[in-house]
């Protein structure tokens, strides 16, 4: 089922409902995406995801959590400069990532634009993989152009990057990644 909050969005920005999926590959199994919807889902298949994590307040559609695909809802808000992303939220999407990546298959994390709630759930994930906050913002500008982190979300990453030793110190000080 189609989100109402989505439709109506769709309907008055005049955006039909078989528009392509907007997404980019930032790792070999890590993709930012724009608001998918049910029309995307056997694509987003075929790419090999098979975790989906929203970071939107409303709900996305439900065929996103519907095997071989799993949705994690992590709620956050983005107000112009102001990211309302509790750090908690943040720590439960990336613990839900690893392990599938880890796995070698696909996690795609959206927002609505693709832009800033996503590029900054990625960064975090990409710094629980040994990526520092400064390589992980610079990798996911570089594969995603209009991703966009103002200082409230290097800070965010920052602050994750802090939390993650903190709880993980055994993570090694030097990238695990070429």
């Amino acid at each position: 089922m189609r989100s109402i909050v989505r439709t109506l969005r769709d309907k008055v920005k005049g955006i039909p409902e078989d528009v392509p999926l907007d997404y980019s590959q930032i790792t070999d199994h890590l993709y930012i995406a724009a608001w998918p919807t049910r029309a995307h889902r056997q694509q987003i298949i075929d790419l090999g995801v098979r975790l989906v994590i929203s970071t939107i307040l409303e709900k996305p559609d439900k065929e996103l959590g519907e095997p071989p695909l799993r949705l994690v809802r992590v709620r956050a808000t983005d107000m112009g400069k102001r990211l309302l992303f509790p750090d908690g939220q943040i720590m439960k999407g990336v613990e839900a990532a690893l392990p599938v990546l880890e796995r070698g298959e696909g996690v795609m994390v959206f927002c609505k634009a693709g832009m800033h709630r996503s590029a900054t759930l990625t960064a975090c994930i990409l710094v629980a993989q040994g990526y520092t906050p400064d390589e992980a913002v610079r990798l996911v500008l570089e594969k995603r152009s209009r991703a966009h982190f103002n200082e409230t979300h290097r800070q965010k990453i920052k602050h994750f990057a802090e939390q993650w030793q903190q709880r993980h110190p055994s993570t090694p000080s030097e990238p695990a990644h070429p």
